[in-house]
């Protein structure tokens, strides 16, 4: 009895034995498809990420050749046209030419300078608002509203609620989303009305949008095109800032936080 005992004993500890083992053994397979599933999912997310950064980056220097290319048209059509025509009245004074025809030469480089004049501070204020590089971001925004206002075809109404100074390195990115985010209103949206609301949260700055038109689609969101939403996102990848997408019963909402 004594050695059949021992027998089964064992072959007790050795299934104990075995079983452990396979438990471990699975353990450590599922451990190892474990950590090879999530490299794959690390790696997925940064290839992802990566490509995102990619996209804003390019969006961003597209952006960046739009205006220039913007500029130098404006520069060629407008002011290099001024230029041209001046150049010819200049042309027309000689020592023979009559006093009276020498007065409306001299009247209408005038009136072409004067001309010239507004058309380079158009294309300056274009490209940093003289209002916001004097007053801030919230005075050009105000004016910026007002402006729009003026022509009567929506109505803009602005709150601003901060509660102390909007830093300088965020004033002329924010400004230019106000302004993309109105102009997709505008393009886009057959709204009446935009609420617009700055002001701070603890430490961070948040933008509160809404408009009462005809609102985003989900594939519209997703691929995020055609709408400015990607100049929007480069330019908050700046202010290391997010974006969210309210659910207003009409129109389109947006929450900026930087």
């Amino acid at each position: 009895m004594g050695a059949s005992e021992e027998a089964i004993t064992l072959k007790i500890i050795i299934i104990g034995m075995g079983v452990i083992f396979m438990l471990s053994l699975s353990v450590i397979v599922f451990f190892i498809i474990y950590q090879r599933r999530l490299l794959a999912q690390q790696k997925k997310h940064q290839k992802i990420e990566s490509d995102y950064q990619k996209e804003l980056l390019e969006t961003a220097i597209l952006s960046q050749e739009e205006e220039r290319s913007r500029v130098a048209k404006e520069l060629h059509d407008e002011v290099g046209a001024m230029l041209t025509t001046t150049k010819l009245y200049f042309g027309q004074i000689t020592p023979s030419l009559p006093e009276i025809e020498f007065e409306e030469i001299t009247n209408k480089l005038r009136a072409f300078l004067d001309d010239m004049i507004q058309s380079v501070r158009g294309i300056s204020q274009d490209l940093r608002p003289v209002i916001l590089e004097k007053l801030g971001l919230i005075e050009a925004l105000q004016s910026l509203v007002q402006t729009i206002n003026d022509t009567g075809g929506i109505q803009i109404n602005f709150k601003d609620n901060t509660s102390r100074i909007v830093p300088k390195p965020k004033e002329l990115n924010l400004y230019r989303i106000v302004q993309e985010l109105i102009n997709n209103t505008l393009k886009h949206a057959k709204a009446k009305n935009v609420d617009i609301e700055i002001k701070h949260e603890n430490e961070a700055l948040v933008l509160l949008y809404k408009d009462d038109g005809i609102g985003l689609d989900h594939k519209t969101l997703l691929n995020k095109k055609g709408l400015g939403l990607k100049n929007i996102e480069s330019r908050l990848s700046v202010l290391s800032g997010t974006m969210n997408f309210l659910k207003p019963k009409k129109g389109m909402a947006i929450r900026i936080v930087c």
